[in-house]
């Protein structure tokens, strides 16, 4: 399964210095004066900016990284610890931060700057797990769906929102 969650506001609230929301408004701005200014037809993931030193302050890059560095323990811990009730085994095969990833994003959109800077808040991890469960019943149709019951189930209280974006039986 694949999952898109966001740790709630409170828990980022409690333990970081820095808002993730106001961290995300202004890496999108500095993105988006970036790509202005290179006339880029894209906006890049924030890994691009490692390689290029004009394009987001240093500041900001080190709070993006300690944001994610707590985002990301958080969900692994929270979904490690929840889903051991509800699966037989919980195996994270990938996870990062969805600021991360190509935003979805285009610079000529009309409200590029404010879904950018929802891409960019660092509080939401893409996550790719894979689950097993022993179900007593003779097919495998159905399965994607009750993965998907069990998941938001056992993560819906946990998290600010749980967005399954793909499931599938192996």
């Amino acid at each position: 399964m694949t999952a898109l969650l966001r740790v709630p506001e409170r828990v980022l609230e409690e333990r970081l210095v820095a808002s993730p929301v106001i961290v995300g408004e202004e890496l999108a701005r500095q993105v988006s004066d970036y790509v202005r200014r290179e006339q880029l037809g894209y906006y890049p993931p924030l890994d691009f900016f490692e390689k290029v030193d004009d394009g987001i302050d240093g500041d900001l890059r080190d709070s993006v990284q300690g944001i994610a560095w707590f985002v990301t323990n958080v969900v692994r811990s929270e979904v490690q610890h929840r889903l051991r009730a509800a699966f037989s085994s919980v195996h994270i095969s990938d996870l990062r931060l969805l600021a991360f990833t190509m935003p979805a994003v285009r610079p000529n959109h009309p409200n590029a700057l404010h879904d950018l800077s929802r891409h960019y808040t660092p509080d939401t991890a893409k996550l790719s797990l894979e689950v097993s469960t022993i179900e007593k019943r003779p097919d495998i149709e159905g399965l994607e769906r009750l993965a998907e019951h069990k998941l938001h189930r056992w993560l819906d209280r946990h998290f600010a929102t749980v967005e399954i974006t793909s499931a599938k039986v192996v």
